[in-house]
């Protein structure tokens, strides 16, 4: 028997007919279509099928197909419209469904529908000021509304196709300043390998060795914004509100992945676990944020690391099933135990208790990466950039994988991406650069390194990162005067001897990094992960040097 139409759709703004009239409230969703263009040259344009094929079409194409997130958000409002039930698609449904954030989502303090929306709007722009300049329909997101318009382009003064205005009622969504994306850049570029020459000082193979160590380096420093597993998190603990506040504001913090805000994150988790100590994820934030510090050497190892371990041994002692506090001590067994396979399975123990914890994906993902499994990493990376679009390390570790994959176009979007959401970080700029000048844009390079410099001001996990971008350019003196400068704030703070070997290793000075690298691998820093990837200046055959790389014993 026919559904009867939902409340929302119940009047028609094409023919005016009302649709809850005896003679139309009994049929199919799709009958409405037909009844309502019968008498348009609209009708062979916007049937349900030729509009779902239009969809097909927008998804398969730039920009809309690098960027998953927007795509299962289109398809899901333009599906539900053409099934009838516009009137559900509110912002907290859609935060629920369409973006997997579980019935606790609260869009005060969630911004991603309406941010999400607003990205989509200037997707669909773009396509059809390009690729889709001469399709014949048009689907449309208009603003202050969630459900879609879908049009014929060949009518002058075009109407919305039936029953798929705006339903009345529809809270209007909130303005929001985000940055407009930027077009996706496609190309067919293939992957630069270790030694390659190719054509231009911005292509040399150290470059490439140096920005994706940087990438690398973000990487291990992801950020966990985590979402508990409602039906675990509620069976053991409801989290007392004023702490959950500070918890979000912690993992966003967090995110920004500056020195201060880190500290900043720290105190957040310790203030809400100050409020309510059984909140088992603030104790799982609290290690992050350590482990963080660590991985960008701002603190030393063991005292990064060893808070981060208690502090996650704490939260799974508290809730044995939360998957970010396995995501956690899984991040402290890979960087600072170097216990591949022990990290491993708590990496896919935490998939297992969460499949929707964007942490899981991403970690997982890098570590995938990491330990040289690239095709494997891939789909975990897009999948945590489904769950979370508007991660700083999500977006920088899609583009390295992306770009150790050859899409220098797609690593493109993803960087740009990053630089917007956290305009004053250095390793998206650095890795912008190196993006830039593989597409022989060198002022658009040049100014990139300038505002990476800007930025760097004494932080020395910055400093490292741009002294070994200077350096792979072949702009020594750059290089060399922000290495003396990373001498001169070893003098005064923790410096990671890490960062001061790979700048060591990238100026030519072999003896002295090798040296400097030693150390770091018995404080037993994060960036030894990285060792056999960090070959800057084309390849090191010393045996001291190939030593250290055997004594991480990488698998593989």
């Amino acid at each position: 028997m026919p559904r009867p139409l939902p409340a929302a759709v119940r009047s028609c703004t094409c023919c005016a007919v009302p649709i809850d009239s005896p003679s139309v409230t009994n049929i199919q969703p799709s009958q409405i279509f037909s009844r309502c263009l019968e008498d348009t040259n609209l009708t062979e344009t916007c049937q349900p099928e030729l509009v779902t094929a239009q969809l097909e079409r927008i998804l398969t194409r730039p920009p809309l197909e690098s960027s998953p997130s927007l795509c299962r958000f289109l398809r899901y409002v333009v599906e539900e419209t053409l099934a009838g039930r516009s009137g559900t698609l509110k912002e907290y449904s859609l935060g629920v469904t369409a973006f997997e954030r579980g019935e606790d989502f609260d869009p005060r303090m969630d911004p991603i529908v309406r941010v999400q929306a607003r990205n989509l709007r200037v997707r669909l722009g773009q396509y059809y000021a390009g690729p889709g300049a001469a399709d014949p329909i048009l689907i449309e997101l208009p603003k202050r509304t969630y459900v879609p318009v879908f049009r014929a382009r060949v009518e002058a003064n075009p109407e919305p196709c039936a029953a798929l205005a705006p339903p009345a009622g529809l809270p209007p969504t909130e303005a929001v300043a985000v940055p407009t994306p930027a077009p996706i850049v496609t190309t067919g570029v293939v992957a630069v390998a270790a030694g390659a020459r190719v054509a231009g000082a911005w292509r040399r193979p150290a470059l490439v060795s140096a920005v994706a160590l940087a990438i690398m380096l973000a990487g291990a420093a992801s950020v966990w914004q985590a979402r508990s597993h409602q039906a675990l998190a509620k069976s053991v603990h409801a989290p007392d509100p004023a702490a959950q506040d500070l918890y979000i504001r912690g993992r966003y913090l967090m995110d920004r992945l500056t020195e201060r805000a880190l500290h900043e994150s720290i105190d957040c988790f310790r203030r809400a676990i100050e409020r309510d100590p059984q909140f088992a994820s603030a104790y799982a934030g609290l290690s992050d944020a350590h482990n963080i510090l660590a991985q960008h050497g701002y603190i030393a190892p063991r005292e990064g690391m060893e808070e981060a371990r208690r502090a996650a041994e704490h939260a799974l002692q508290i809730d044995p099933a939360l998957a970010e506090g396995h995501v956690s001590l899984a991040a402290v067994i890979e960087a600072y135990d170097w216990n591949w396979s022990a990290a491993e399975r708590e990496y896919k123990r935490a998939l297992e208790l969460n499949p929707s914890l964007p942490a899981a994906h991403l970690w997982y993902g890098m570590f995938l990466r990491d330990q040289g499994r690239l095709q494997e990493a891939l789909p975990e990376l897009r999948r945590a950039a489904e769950l979370e679009p508007f991660s700083v390390l999500t977006s920088l570790n899609l583009a390295n994988a992306y770009m150790l994959a050859g899409n220098y176009g797609a690593a493109l979007e993803q960087a740009r991406h990053a630089a917007e959401v956290a305009p004053d970080l250095v390793p998206a700029e650095v890795i912008l650069a190196h993006l830039y000048g593989t597409q022989s844009q060198t002022a658009e390079a040049e100014a990139a390194l300038a505002r990476a410099l800007q930025f760097s001001q004494d932080d020395p996990h910055a400093l490292a990162v741009l002294a070994r971008a200077y350096a792979s350019q072949g702009k020594r003196d750059e290089s060399v005067r922000l290495f003396h400068r990373l001498e001169d704030l070893a003098r005064q703070r923790y410096v990671s001897p890490f960062d001061l070997g790979t700048v060591s290793l990238v100026l030519g000075d072999e003896k002295h990094a090798v040296d400097l690298l030693e150390e770091a691998f018995r404080q037993r820093s994060a960036g030894m992960i990285f060792l056999r990837d960090a070959k800057f200046s084309g390849g090191h055959a010393s045996p001291q040097f190939n030593l250290l790389i055997e004594k991480m014993h990488f698998a593989g």
